[in-house]
């Protein structure tokens, strides 16, 4: 299905329509088209390119502190075109600042995660005193021990605990008449491990988190390539909201000078005799009318420039005062050959690069990754453990040798058994846990597989809606093109129609109320085919929205982001 638009090119309006027939008529300043034919024909080859020149490329940087507000131009009026608003926009605007914070959000999500990987170093250090009743001459009344450990170990994707622990213990324990070696020291050096089989088994299952945080991180890139869409969509929006307002403001200014025009030729009448004097009461009603109509356009205009100013985030108070000033205007004229919206190439193009979609197939490898572990959780728990180690002992005494000499004995000798590996030990096991029912894990396992389905679910319904945005796009295109030219043909037709209601006034067969009406016609539809020119302007910027090439045509480039902006083949397999 095809739906036929014309791009439009921004010219410098500069024409001014045709005097009338009478040649005592001053000049009225309008919209002229004709002689801009040529050059919007000249121009119809490079609307029809997908993307902006090189040098017309915009670079935003992904980080917000790395983008620098951009000052606005110098003088007494802020002079804008189409491109350099869009470029301070997204310079300045606030929205992106907002994108890359939670951007950054998922970044550190991610050094969050692997934390669970992190070895650590743990150093125990105690003393404890205890003294107690004794029932027997073989118990010490009291009890003095000082200990010192050190462990380092950690855990590893694949479900590893590791473990390498020094332990020291000095014991001070005598008991009167029985004790000869007092206090004693003990070490030992163990390296240990626990290795599940089944439950838990796999970098599939331990780095989940990992993988979902990276996962959560490309899903917030996507939401600034998101952001700055938008952007550049709610500039364009607003700078031809501004042309409106100030071409609005002309077309009433011309509507004031016409009522004037009338209330003058009124009063000649009148004063040669040809009009009764309570004729005039009629042509500054209108007067009033089209100045109250002026009051109201100022008052739009001014609108328009806030919401612009809001975009370009301006925090100079003197340039909330400065008027904003649109440089590029519409040329209005039909495009003999123009540009084809075709709606399923456009749909096609939007799954490969709008960001939504690139965010649901996230959401779904997102659930996929949950999945995999919940099933991982029905399965019973067998864990290998095992350790190898080697102990000491030491004391502190005087021991005398065999050949009658004598060597004190410290906590060095508990080192050095430990050194020597005089004592080693060593342990080697397995557990194995089935839960009854397994309760717990069954109904998660159905959650996390009904989270799964919904998240396809989701992703079919963006399809959906996507598939109808494209078409209501071109829809939209289509239809403000051709109210356009109604627009036009009802303009040109009502501006006859008042030079002919003019020619019969002059001759005195009609009233000034009737041409009074005929001009209020003729502001009416001038004002008509300036919102519609309006429309059609905005609906091309929504196409581009829609279809997710606004980047490439707009030469906007964005920098450091994390996931790829650029088209690709939709991955229906991350659906299945």
């Amino acid at each position: 299905m095809l739906f036929h638009y014309y791009p439009l090119r921004f010219q410098e309006v500069l024409v001014t329509r045709d005097r009338s027939s009478n040649p005592a008529r001053p000049r009225r300043i309008a919209l002229g088209w004709e002689r801009l034919a040529a050059l919007a024909l000249t121009a119809s080859a490079a609307l029809a390119a997908p993307a902006a020149r090189a040098s017309d490329a915009v670079s935003v940087p992904v980080a917000a502190k790395a983008r620098r507000a951009v000052s606005l131009p110098s003088g007494e009026k802020i002079e804008l075109s189409l491109q350099q608003t869009v470029a301070l926009t997204l310079q300045n605007v606030l929205d992106l600042d907002v994108a890359s914070y939670n951007l950054d959000q998922s970044q550190f999500g991610i050094q969050s995660a692997k934390g669970a990987f992190d070895p650590y170093v743990e150093l125990d250090l105690g003393l404890t005193d205890s003294q107690n009743a004794t029932a027997s001459r073989l118990q010490s009344s009291e009890t003095k021990t000082t200990t010192g450990n050190f462990t380092f170990g950690g855990f590893l994707p694949y479900g590893t605990t590791y473990a390498l622990g020094w332990t020291n213990r000095r014991l001070d324990q005598a008991i009167p008449g029985f004790t000869t070696v007092n206090p004693t020291y003990s070490s030992g050096l163990t390296a240990s491990f626990t290795q599940p089989l089944l439950r838990n088994l796999g970098a599939a299952v331990n780095e989940r988190f990992v993988v979902q945080a990276k996962l959560s991180r490309d899903a917030s890139g996507y939401d600034f390539v998101r952001a700055v869409q938008s952007a550049i969509q709610l500039s364009e929006y607003a700078y031809w909201d501004l042309v409106y307002a100030v071409e609005n403001l002309r077309a009433k200014e011309e509507a004031l000078a016409r009522a004037k025009d009338l209330n003058r030729i009124t009063k000649i009448k009148i004063d040669v005799g040809a009009l009764a004097p309570i004729d005039v009461v009629q042509t500054e009603v209108t007067i009033a009318q089209r100045e109250q109509d002026i009051i109201t356009a100022e008052g739009l205009i001014g609108d328009a420039q806030d919401r612009l100013r809001r975009l370009l985030n301006v925090q100079s108070q003197p340039d909330w005062s400065r008027p904003i000033v649109p440089t590029d205007r519409p040329t209005r004229e039909s495009l003999r050959e123009g540009f084809q919206a075709d709606v399923e190439a456009g749909f096609k193009r939007a799954l490969e690069t709008r960001p939504e979609v690139r965010q649901a197939l996230i959401s779904i490898e997102s659930k996929k990754v949950t999945r995999a572990y919940t099933r991982n959780q029905l399965r019973p728990r067998l864990d290998l453990s095992g350790s190898y180690g080697f102990n000491g002992l030491g004391a502190q005494a005087l021991v005398q040798n065999p050949d009658g000499t004598f060597t004190q004995l410290n906590y060095s000798d508990a080192v050095q058994d430990i050194f020597h590996r005089t004592y080693p030990s060593w342990t080697l096991g397995v557990a194995f846990v089935v839960p009854i029912g397994n309760n717990v894990a069954r109904g998660n396992d159905a959650i996390a597989n009904a989270d799964l389905e919904l998240s396809r679910t989701n992703f079919a319904i963006t399809k959906a809606n996507l598939q109808v945005e494209v078409r209501a796009a071109a829809r939209a295109i289509d239809t403000a093109y051709r109210s356009v030219a109604a627009a036009n043909k009802a303009r040109e037709l009502a501006e006859r129609n008042l030079d002919a209601e003019k020619k019969k006034y002059e001759n005195g067969m009609t009233t000034s109320f009737q041409v009074a009406q005929i001009q209020n016609d003729l502001t009416t539809a001038i004002t008509s085919e300036l919102q519609v020119v309006a429309t059609y302007l905005k609906s091309i910027v929504a196409w581009h929205k829609a279809v997710g090439d606004i980047l490439e045509v707009k030469g906007v480039v964005i920098e450091g982001l994390p996931v790829s902006a650029k088209a690709a083949p939709a991955e229906e397999r991350a659906a299945k």
